[in-house]
């Protein structure tokens, strides 16, 4: 426990430098473009659009409000999937920092799951605008779990960066393996397709595939506006944590080596 409280005493201490690292990615990505920062609003408002113009009129119109059960997976699986390939080179991609200056190394995975979760958020801002212009029938039944499933998300995501990047630094073949990995994540995470239409073995296997859990209690919160049930809320915290403590044990265990190895 000691060492626990001085780890977040450490992060708390570095606060500033955190801000700097989140602020860094948010105005970083596209300050050489003339909108800059408001970029990070225009893309998911482009993709909204896409999914409701194509997918609404064209596609899936045996599905009420497609366009939106599309939006809401689709937009925490990039949130995962991008901290599962973008966070396995957290640590690589700034290996002159870590070379020149000390501070805690949990801060790289930590500013890219902070920055992608703030992305996440946009998005789905820009979601629900989206629906009040629709005219889609908001529930607020499951609303009260939303904050949880979100806080559970970006924490199991953070394990997986801390998991990932330490072992990418030792091993930069396992960056390509994460991203083939990430490829058949998205065909096992229920995003284009409801569970309750699958049959066969895939039926099974999606369930072990963890984003499963917390794109269809996305689902379940926001299209189909009702509380998940409580195994999948624990299904999510449990997930969260496990990964939590497994990436940060494979993190402090790897770390002192990252100067060396980069």
């Amino acid at each position: 426990m000691d060492a626990v409280k001085g780890k977040f005493s450490e992060l708390y201490r570095s606060r500033f430098m955190f801000y700097s690292l989140v602020r860094k990615n948010l105005f970083g990505k596209y300050k050489n473009s003339v909108l800059g920062f408001a970029w990070n609003f225009l893309t998911p408002v482009i993709s909204v659009m896409l999914f409701y113009i194509v997918f609404e009129n064209f596609m899936g119109r045996g599905v009420p409000y497609y366009w939106l059960y599309l939006c809401v997976g689709m937009f925490p699986f990039s949130f995962m999937n991008t901290n599962l390939i973008g966070g396995a080179s957290s640590i690589t991609s700034n290996g002159g920092m870590i070379k020149k200056m000390y501070f805690p190394r949990e801060l790289l995975p930590l500013s890219q799951v902070a920055y992608t979760l703030i992305v996440f958020l946009i998005a789905y801002v820009i979601v629900f605008i989206m629906m009040l212009i629709t005219g889609f029938p908001l529930s607020t039944k499951g609303m009260l779990a939303l904050p949880l499933v979100i806080i559970t998300m970006f924490v199991f995501s953070f394990g997986t960066i801390l998991l990932t990047s330490a072992i990418s630094v030792y091993s930069r073949d396992f960056e390509y393996l994460i991203t083939a990995f990430a490829r058949v994540l998205f065909w096992v995470t229920p995003i284009f397709y409801m569970i309750d239409s699958l049959t066969g073995i895939l039926s099974k296997i999606i369930w072990f595939n963890p984003l499963t859990y917390y794109v269809e209690g996305l689902h379940e919160i926001i299209y189909w506006g009702v509380m998940p049930s409580a195994e999948l809320l624990i299904v999510c915290t449990m997930l969260s944590l496990v990964m939590l403590v497994i990436g940060a044990y494979v993190f402090e265990k790897l770390k002192d080596g990252f100067a060396e190895r980069i």
